[in-house]
């Protein structure tokens, strides 16, 4: 009867060691392999400038810095479906980090965010557009600096503003279900 004791004991030890060492495998994949190509892929993408990846527990976060971008929703959507591929599943969340000077955040808070807002609510965005296009001719004209340019894009889900000033650019995407 001892002797079945230690067998059922034994076997029980090594369930629990072999249960162990399969959750440690799971998480060393996904904090370090699975974080370890995305950061790989996106780096090598051609509108990514710099990443940094953000392990929370309910969700990562993946901020990324673009280069000089002429398309913001392409560059947004084909980051966003290389995240999707690689996490699987899994919930994230992509922040973008500007590298705006004190113009173009000046433009953003003082100007442009209340036009963007108000056309999501109203829904104008061909009056938004114009308003937009006057706003960069208005800056353009009265600025020594190179021109200002406002580039807005829209699909289903989201608004995709960016505004370029020389070397400085502001990238922002808001969701239209806001």
């Amino acid at each position: 009867m001892s002797h079945d004791r230690y067998k059922i004991f034994r076997i029980i030890v090594i369930s629990i060691i072999f249960l162990l060492l399969m959750l440690a495998f799971q998480w060393y994949y996904t904090k370090n392999v699975m974080t370890k190509t995305l950061e790989k892929e996106l780096l090598q993408n051609r509108y990514v400038s710099n990443i940094k990846i953000k392990e929370g527990k309910e969700k990562i976060t993946v901020d990324v810095t673009f280069k000089n971008v002429d398309n913001l929703m392409e560059a947004y959507s084909t980051i966003h479906g290389i995240m999707e591929h690689q996490l699987k599943g899994r919930p994230f969340e992509l922040e973008i980090v500007n590298q705006a000077n004190k113009v173009i955040s000046d433009l953003y808070n003082n100007e442009v965010q209340f036009i963007i807002y108000e056309a999501l609510q109203t829904g104008k965005f061909t009056e938004m557009k114009a308003r937009l296009d006057e706003i960069q001719y208005a800056k353009t004209k009265n600025t020594t600096l190179e021109p200002v340019e406002i580039k807005v894009f829209i699909d289903l889900d989201n608004l995709y503003l960016q505004i370029k000033v020389n070397e400085s650019s502001f990238y922002k995407v808001i969701s239209r279900e806001a």
